[in-house]
């Protein structure tokens, strides 16, 4: 990469990062804005690699950074994101020191008035960080105090691991459906390996994946094995009438179509449910498309053999690819969604035939959106019961259901349970 191209790609990074800490755009809408008239090759990765890992570190950085700073709040927002990000490049992504102090140097030299006379501060700064100066175990595990806390509560003595993993990039996965997927994939150039699930895959693609032409002709979509792995727990589904509650961009309701299953597709927002229908006529699917507010009595919809509810929430098992999540989580949001998931839950259910199946799951980590929630529909429910999900990765134990934890390959972090209504 020319210095041009570097210096570039760096105010490219100061954008996306004032851009999701200022103007609470979702990183990567931001990230998809700073690129869109970048030209393909390194700038490209550069910046994601910068970007997302400065918001994924920030806790960390921040508090580095507090060491050395009589008041980071009373330096322009420029500047405290240029010493957020090169203090990420010179601790955490291995750039040659100097390097990195010199690249913001410069970048900071180019600010307007008076920002760029803080030049010789940031160089002072960055010369003199040392990751040891993040104290306590919520800064070292890149958390906010009350998410380190509500995450501890749940996890234990595992939520380190978890949380350390979600620090680290991801690849990105794709499940594939076309049996000429690989083929078109290495053609175009991407770097392809084996994910842990049968038909999961990690790409390196080196260009967008709307751009593949196994996405253009539906031979793949990009998903996380863990949200692939929580559809196993339906187990066979050959010939089976399924609600998928929440589906979204219809993701899941590929795997279940794929799996044998009739699928009855709900959601609630029209729009969502409308690019939910485009990305299944990609894929190839026939899906039943339902908008529905699953909050409230799903009467009029047909009764199943099985439903899968992956349900709104917090997404704190999601922080690798949405590290905003963490800048903005309050305990609020989590009893938001819980009340709204009780909800959902007691609708879906009505729903099931007797000796029916329901997948709940969410990818959140927190025992108030996951065990808590079953744990109560239980008591409330009688005639179900709980049974230990079936899913092709490894979990850990949860009060009811299990956890599925984010670790160093990539994958998400989710709760599932398995239950099962009385014949």
């Amino acid at each position: 990469m020319s210095q041009a191209d570097a210096a570039s790609g760096r105010a490219r990074v100061l954008l996306v990062l004032d851009a999701v800490l200022r103007h609470d755009v979702p990183a990567n809408a931001a990230l998809a804005q700073a690129l869109r008239h970048a030209p393909a090759g390194p700038e490209r990765a550069m910046v994601t690699d910068v970007a997302y890992g400065t918001l994924r570190w920030l806790p960390t950085l921040d508090a580095v950074l507090a060491a050395r700073l009589r008041d980071p709040s009373a330096l322009p927002a420029g500047v405290i994101d240029a010493l957020r990000a090169g203090a990420f490049e010179r601790l955490v992504r291995g750039t040659p020191a100097h390097a990195a102090v010199h690249a913001w140097v410069e970048e900071v030299k180019r600010f307007p008035g008076a920002a760029a006379g803080l030049a010789g501060l940031v160089n002072a700064v960055l010369r003199r960080v040392d990751l040891d100066d993040a104290r306590g175990p919520a800064a070292r595990a890149g958390l906010p105090q009350a998410l380190w806390e509500h995450l501890s509560a749940s996890l234990g003595a595992r939520a380190a691991g978890a949380a350390r993993a979600m620090l680290q990039p991801e690849p990105l996965w794709v499940t594939v459906y076309g049996e000429d997927a690989l083929e078109l994939l290495r053609a175009d150039g991407a770097e392809v390996r084996a994910g842990p699930l049968e038909r999961s895959y990690a790409l390196r693609p080196g260009r967008p994946v709307g751009e593949l032409a196994a996405f253009r002709r539906g031979a793949i979509q990009p998903q996380n094995p863990s949200s692939a792995a929580v559809v196993h727990a339906l187990g066979d589904l050959t010939g089976k009438r399924v609600l998928d509650v929440g589906s979204g961009h219809g993701v899941k309701a590929a795997q279940l179509a794929a799996g044998g299953a009739i699928v009855e597709a709900v959601e609630v927002d029209a729009r969502r449910s409308e690019v939910g229908r485009r990305n299944l006529a990609r894929l190839g699917f026939e899906v039943r498309h339902h908008v529905a507010d699953a909050t409230k009595s799903l009467a009029g919809l047909p009764e199943v053999d099985a439903a899968l509810l992956d349900a709104p929430c917090t997404g704190t098992g999601t922080l690798r690819g949405h590290p905003e999540i963490k800048l903005r989580w309050t305990p609020a949001d989590v009893q938001r969604a819980a009340e709204r998931q009780r909800a959902m839950l007691d609708a879906v259910a009505e729903r099931v035939r007797s000796g029916g199946t329901l997948v709940y799951a969410v990818c959140a980590l927190g025992l108030e959106e996951g065990p808590d929630i079953v744990a109560a529909f239980l008591a409330d429910h009688p005639e179900w019961r709980a049974e230990p999900p079936t899913v092709p990765l490894a979990t850990a134990p949860a009060p009811v259901g299990a956890w599925l934890l984010p670790d160093d390959v990539g994958l998400d972090g989710f709760y599932v349970a398995c239950l099962r209504r009385a014949g």
